[in-house]
């Protein structure tokens, strides 16, 4: 996964919102909407009743924490060549996944 991979082709809502526009904003990433969406579940379940925000900051890092053991866990069942790839945490750590290993950067 390259988390800083740009979103090609990305649109929007037009200004009367019955149709798309190409985005004018800047690049999107993949790594970026993926931490967008983590974040707007977590606020909408506050805003919601549902979790008071510290739940929810304490589920997006057990949410990260699961993501990355199945990753990880998940990498010995390729057979091709598997040399890893690095991520982001949400607190700006980063972490090489590879061949059922997480380590710290």
């Amino acid at each position: 996964m390259n988390e800083s991979y740009e979103i090609s082709q990305a649109v929007e809502a037009s200004a009367d919102g019955r149709g798309l526009e190409p985005w004018r904003g800047k690049a999107l990433t993949l790594g970026g909407e993926i931490d967008k969406l983590a974040s707007n579940i977590a606020l909408a379940r506050d805003a919601a009743g549902v979790h008071f925000r510290s739940d929810s900051v304490e589920g997006l890092k057990l949410g990260e924490a699961v993501a990355i053991g199945l990753l990880a866990d998940y990498s010995r069942t390729y057979s091709e060549r598997f040399d890893g790839f690095v991520l982001t945490r949400f607190d700006g750590g980063r972490v090489r996944v590879s061949s059922n290993s997480v380590d710290e950067m």
